[in-house]
């Protein structure tokens, strides 16, 4: 007897409670939670912390870490997460138990001195709370987003993944500048600029023309063939014709 009031006791006592169940479980479908602190970047390259906003010059590796997290009983089904490498701004959403959508938002900020963001593939990855499982993602969280399965209720996740920096290669910057062994005006990379091959005054090799110098004459004046050379010429021939005679005559003399 006295078990059997004991167990009517205890029937009694717990059927408010199974009755409260079904309802508590159709109020909580499912619903994702947000906070400013689900959202965070630390720079790998540098090892720094994780935190709101970080710095990265050319070629270093950022990694962002996203806080996904179930704050209803229900079940939540294709979770999805996007990120805007540009702009900081990070997404998700999922479907709950009833078909609703439900999303959240933040963002995070890395200052660049130049360069780009780029995804790093395959370093997308979703980890469990504990940290203890790892389970790789496809590549496109930066693209359409990707898809990282279901979330049960009442659990969290975490999502990763990593950009570069990318800084693509300037042109050299050249200049023109006096080159000292040859007085000559050259023109050279801006860094391989050397004072004392150089100089950026370039008066130093201005050209100052240089006047024509004759050449000095050689040899004697040309004979004048004209009429009257022609007649000295003659009378010259005769007179030493009519000495060459009287010296002949001398000596048969």
């Amino acid at each position: 007897m006295k078990k059997f009031v004991l167990a009517v006791a205890f029937a009694v006592a717990t059927l408010p409670l199974f009755g409260l169940v079904a309802p508590a479980l159709a109020d909580s479908p499912g619903q994702l939670s947000n906070g400013p602190d689900n959202y965070k970047v630390r720079n790998v390259t540098q090892n720094g912390a994780y935190g709101r906003s970080t710095s990265a010059a050319c070629n270093e590796t950022v990694k962002y870490s996203i806080i996904l997290a179930n704050s209803d009983f229900g079940l939540l089904k294709d979770l999805t997460v996007k990120a805007n490498l540009a702009s900081g701004a990070i997404n998700a959403s999922a479907i709950n138990a009833n078909g609703d959508t439900t999303a959240v938002d933040g963002s995070v900020t890395v200052n660049l001195a130049q360069g780009s963001l780029v995804y790093q593939k395959g370093t997308s990855v979703r980890i469990t709370s504990d940290g203890q499982t790892r389970t790789p993602l496809p590549d496109g969280i930066t693209a359409g987003g990707v898809n990282v399965g279901e979330l049960k209720g009442s659990t969290q996740i975490f999502v990763q993944f990593e950009a570069k920096v990318n800084c693509p290669e300037k042109p050299p910057v050249t200049i023109n500048v006096c080159e000292l062994a040859t007085k000559k005006i050259v023109t050279i990379k801006e860094s391989d600029f050397d004072s004392k091959k150089y100089t950026k005054d370039l008066a130093l090799c201005s050209e100052t023309p240089t006047p024509p110098t004759t050449p000095p004459v050689i040899g004697t004046s040309i004979p004048n063939t004209g009429a009257e050379g022609l007649a000295a010429l003659t009378a010259g021939v005769s007179g030493l014709g009519a000495a060459a005679h009287q010296l002949y005559i001398r000596r048969r003399k």
